[in-house]
């Protein structure tokens, strides 16, 4: 049984790092940047023009995908590779305002999605 958790650990690893850190939170940056392009953003579940949000609340939306998608690839690529405390320290220093812009960029979508034309 020891051994079973033993070779899960580096397939959890891998999952978590690769696929989730680099590969969704590049692919959520990316995508925040050509929604901030495009001017529009997609909101799964919305029933007006085509689940696309536009103005304010799209660019909002795009700031969330992009401002998230960094915060994957810091927390969960770039800080298991900082060794010491003080690259460490410096990376919560700029992992923290993006979280905070995240939270705070669902929160202005959530409050004016229905006012959103």
């Amino acid at each position: 049984m020891g051994e079973e958790k033993n070779h899960r650990a580096p397939l959890r690893r891998v999952l978590r790092e690769y696929v989730l850190g680099l590969g969704v939170g590049v692919l959520a940056a990316l995508y925040g940047m050509v929604a901030m392009v495009m001017g529009r953003t997609f909101l799964p579940g919305y029933n007006a023009q085509g689940h696309m949000i536009a103005g304010t609340s799209g660019t909002a939306l795009a700031a969330a995908y992009l401002l998230g998608g960094i915060y994957l690839v810091l927390r969960l690529f770039v800080e298991p590779r900082t060794g010491s405390d003080g690259p460490r320290t410096r990376l919560y220093i700029l992992q923290m305002p993006l979280l905070l812009g995240f939270i705070v960029a669902l929160i202005y979508v959530l409050i004016h999605v229905g006012a959103v034309q």
